[in-house]
């Protein structure tokens, strides 16, 4: 029996238990903000050609499963609630008020900042409507995503393209092996590293 295919975890908690992913911190003394990113082998940022744009939950999803990861654990970068209070106002848009529900029935509402696992068999669901929310709000632009060995760093961005960071060598020869089995082609962006 799968339970807790979302889990919540607490912000403090996440980051000591999830050390490789990424965090800002505003300084008021230097009025600067200081990251904080991991040592990474390789990065990568891949998209999916246009009649597959509607497929990206379902091709991270592949690529998860390929990769043998069972949880993904996500953390935005910055100390700030998962739903901003204008996000959870509005009532334009019908596909992100269904978001703001998903999350609200798994109680990441109100003023929850702490990190979320979420279990493979959710996998697509949430960035369904994770991404969504990537979408809608500008504000939820700092949200990343790793695995429970923190090999991989993952992030989505609003545009429906997906950066990869392999965060070693063993990692990275998985990664390279497995990426072909899904729709995501390389978005040839300027310093990064090629698929193939």
């Amino acid at each position: 029996m799968i339970k807790n295919v979302v889990e919540k975890i607490s912000r403090d908690i996440c980051i000591i238990k999830y050390r490789k992913l990424p965090l800002c911190e505003y300084e008021k003394v230097n009025n600067d903000d200081i990251f904080y990113y991991p040592e990474i082998h390789s990065f990568y940022w891949l998209k999916l050609q246009k009649e597959f744009e509607k497929k990206l939950p379902n091709e991270i999803f592949i690529l998860t499963k390929n990769l043998k990861i069972d949880n993904l654990i996500f953390l935005g970068e910055r100390n700030k609630p998962w739903i901003s209070k204008y996000t959870k106002s509005r009532k334009d848009f019908k596909p992100l008020i269904k978001s703001v529900e998903y999350f609200k029935n798994h109680k990441i509402d109100k003023k929850f900042n702490g990190g979320v696992k979420v279990g493979i068999t959710e996998i697509e669901r949430f960035i369904k409507n994770f991404y969504i929310i990537t979408k809608c709000d500008g504000g939820f632009f700092d949200f990343n995503f790793t695995d429970e060995n923190q090999n991989y760093l993952f992030y989505i961005h609003y545009s429906g393209e997906l950066k990869v960071l392999t965060l070693n060598e063993n990692a990275n020869t998985i990664f390279l092996e497995f990426i072909n089995q899904t729709k995501f082609i390389d978005s040839k962006s300027e310093g990064t590293c090629r698929i193939k």
